[in-house]
């Protein structure tokens, strides 16, 4: 058997805290200010969405990398994914285009929970859908398959820079960048701008709180922009 390596990144800031913080937010008020700060289009292609529209994710993406293939010698790959997952972690899958099986039922999710992921995103394929829902696994998914991945697709890399569709193509997804999804979607932010995108965005959403309620109450549109710049 291969020894795969552990592979654990380490944060500048406490993970817990932060995930709490980023759950409260929305996807809209995240990818508005990485487009502030001069990262547009850091949000993966429409089409992948939660099995339930409760579900979120927020947390320091573990990345996944598989590919179609006949083999299924990928005990030793998934040994050493599981063994090198850190509480609050989300894992992301680039599934190679695959589109033929599910690529991450309710084994999976099992194995990854008790190792402290917290949620999975896959440009690719969900079975078992209905024990994630009841888990209370996020998942977030392109399509579901009923069909077995062994001798069909495998996981050949883990917790290095994978590609997953984007809005405006490829989009670089590396080790530690902070994944967060809700219902409408999926925003990646790079890993050097976790804080600072949280921080704007937590101003954000105070910002819209108070306008949303000046609107509710009756007061002018126009009064309302100008006072905190939207409606």
């Amino acid at each position: 058997m291969t020894d795969y390596p552990i592979r654990k990144p380490a944060f500048d800031f406490d993970v817990a805290s932060v995930r709490e913080r980023y759950l409260k937010l929305s996807t809209g008020q995240v990818y508005d200010v990485l487009a502030e700060l001069g990262h547009p289009g850091r949000t993966m292609e429409p089409g992948i969405y939660p099995l339930t529209p409760s579900m979120k994710v927020a947390g320091p993406a573990f990345t996944v990398q598989a590919t179609t293939t006949p083999s299924m010698a990928a005990v030793d790959t998934r040994l050493g994914m599981v063994k090198s997952m850190t509480e609050g972690c989300i894992q992301i899958r680039n599934s190679g285009g695959n589109a033929d099986v599910g690529h991450f039922g309710e084994i999976n999710a099992t194995a990854a929970f008790v190792a402290g992921c917290r949620g999975a995103v896959l440009d690719g394929s969900t079975r078992d859908s209905n024990w994630l829902i009841e888990m209370g696994f996020p998942t977030f998914c392109r399509y579901r398959s009923p069909a077995q991945s062994f001798g069909r697709y495998m996981v050949t890399d883990y917790q290095v820079p994978i590609f997953v569709r984007g809005m405006d193509g490829h989009l670089l997804v590396e080790p530690g960048d902070f994944v967060v999804g809700d219902n409408d979607g999926v925003v990646i932010v790079p890993k050097a701008l976790t804080l600072e995108t949280l921080e704007r965005a937590e101003k954000k959403a105070a910002s819209e709180a108070l306008s949303r309620a000046e609107v509710a109450a009756g007061n002018s549109p126009l009064d309302v922009q100008e006072k905190y710049g939207k409606f």
